[in-house]
């Protein structure tokens, strides 16, 4: 086995010519409870194009410090450290794990993580395709069946449906008999989510969401709504929920003026996920359960109850653009770096 590797790596932040392909040293297994995994795909995250952007990723090393992007991946275990005894060399798995300051991601041939958090990947995906899996199905995971109260009849509104979270959540909403509507920016991508499951696919550019949802629904607006897009959206989808329903939201975003007194009137129950401070705070436990959630999702996924959609599959010096396309909403569905692309398939 090559002492190096090739990896997309950044030393600032910035725009995607910040990121660049280097010929770096291979990770080595350093704890009796680490993996080493040959990466064959990753997914391509809007997490990754911020942390880029934001600088986020980085810690107090040297000036020439640089990190690796990339939170999640699938690839084959190399070697094991002699705590692990549920994977072995061969292996294939997939993960959610680093992409953050101190903890390399998955732009890269090889990736050390504690094997408690690598799970067998679904063995009727390859391996680009379920790339497109990790990050998004837990994230919708814990939205869908931790976070809200979700029942057959319910009425759902999933902002941004179409995308990498919209277009799983639609799934899981689906399986339990949820009644969907998602926002969406044109055509195609509404035939997309109708394709999926929604039963209402709302403009977003063309029609007002919340008079949509009051002819929809018959009342004030959706028993649960799934803000996937933040910001701005974030403050409108206050608007959104009926009286007594949930808001789910994943995307950072200052607490908006006045949504306060909102939530109180119509007695809304607001919730996040945040499926990387497990990770950050070092939260074993929690990691614990994420991983027990990728093994699950695999279960779905070889029943042939989830289907990952893949918008575009790129090599390394595609993934600036794909960052770019992600960032401005021209994606459906998922992105998948794939690493190995004569393996990955």
């Amino acid at each position: 086995m090559s002492e190096t590797m090739l990896a997309l790596v950044m030393t600032r932040a910035g725009g995607p010519e910040v990121m660049e392909t280097r010929e770096i040293a291979r990770p080595r297994i350093a704890n009796d409870t680490d993996i080493l995994v040959r990466v064959m795909a990753a997914g391509v995250n809007p997490a990754d194009w911020q942390n880029r952007r934001n600088g986020a990723v980085y810690g107090t090393g040297p000036r020439d410090a640089f990190t690796i992007l990339g939170i999640d991946g699938t690839g084959i275990i190399e070697e094991v450290g002699s705590a692990i005894t549920h994977l072995r060399p061969g292996d294939a798995v997939w993960y959610v794990d680093g992409g953050y300051a101190g903890n390399f991601g998955s732009y890269a041939e090889y990736k050390v993580l504690n094997g408690h958090y690598a799970a067998r990947k679904p063995v009727s995906l390859g391996f680009v395709e379920a790339a497109a899996l990790p990050t998004v199905a837990l994230t919708a995971w814990e939205a869908v069946f931790e976070k809200a109260d979700a029942k057959p009849g319910s009425f759902a509104l999933v902002h941004g449906g179409a995308g990498g979270l919209g277009h799983i959540t639609i799934q899981y909403l689906r399986k339990l008999g949820a009644r969907i509507a998602a926002t969406v920016s044109g055509d195609a991508k509404a035939a997309f989510v109708l394709s999926l499951g929604a039963e209402l696919a709302i403009q977003y550019r063309e029609e007002d969401v919340a008079a949509a949802l009051r002819r929809w629904t018959g009342k004030a607006g959706a028993d649960i709504v799934f803000d996937f897009v933040g910001h701005e959206n974030f403050a409108r989808s206050f608007d959104h929920a009926a009286p007594f329903g949930t808001l789910v939201n994943t995307v950072v975003s200052p607490w908006p003026k006045g949504s306060n007194d909102s939530a109180e009137w119509n007695n809304l129950d607001v919730r996040f996920v945040n499926i990387g401070q497990p990770q950050i705070a070092g939260d074993h436990l929690r990691r614990l359960r994420q991983t027990d959630v990728l093994r699950r999702v695999a279960g779905m996924v070889d029943r042939g109850e989830l289907h990952p959609h893949v918008d575009r599959v790129v090599l390394f010096g595609g993934v600036g653009a794909a960052h770019e396309a992600l960032e401005n909403g021209r994606t459906m569905g998922r992105v998948v770096l794939s690493i190995a692309p004569d393996l990955a398939a």
